[in-house]
């Protein structure tokens, strides 16, 4: 029994060694002259300015994540259409792929109408609720 995983023991530390031995040989000889402006917070060539734990608008997180999913979902259309003249039966993965953008489309329309695309959205309802 011992035998079927000794290739698995092997890399565990193979890989371990490899981890662990550039970070003691980086502490080991490393130079250590701290000094004030060496452990500032870098921002852009810029002095850092104000508090660091600042709330940012969900516009920027929810941006990303429409971008992320939509750019991820296409990404997987690049193997599919390179794969695509080997299919046996490429009537079905025509609608497979179909379908697929199909999704990605009512996607992007739910995000659309709901307004997560429009940049001033929050601007544009506090205005609304105002009047």
């Amino acid at each position: 029994m011992f035998l079927s995983y000794h290739a698995v023991l092997v890399f565990l530390i193979t890989g371990a060694v490899m981890v662990c031995t550039p970070l003691v040989l980086g502490a080991l000889f490393r130079p250590r002259n701290p000094y004030a402006a060496k452990s500032m917070p870098y921002e852009c060539a810029e002095d850092p300015t104000g508090d660091a734990h600042v709330r940012f608008d969900m516009r920027f997180y929810t941006a990303a994540l429409i971008f992320i999913v939509f750019d991820v979902e296409i990404a997987l259309m690049f193997p599919w259409a390179t794969v695509f003249s080997s299919f046996p039966d490429r009537g079905l993965a025509a609608l497979e792929g179909v379908v697929f953008l199909l999704i990605l489309f009512v996607g992007l329309a739910y995000v659309w109408v709901k307004g997560d695309i429009d940049w001033n959205k929050t601007f544009q309802r506090r205005h609304r609720t105002q009047d």
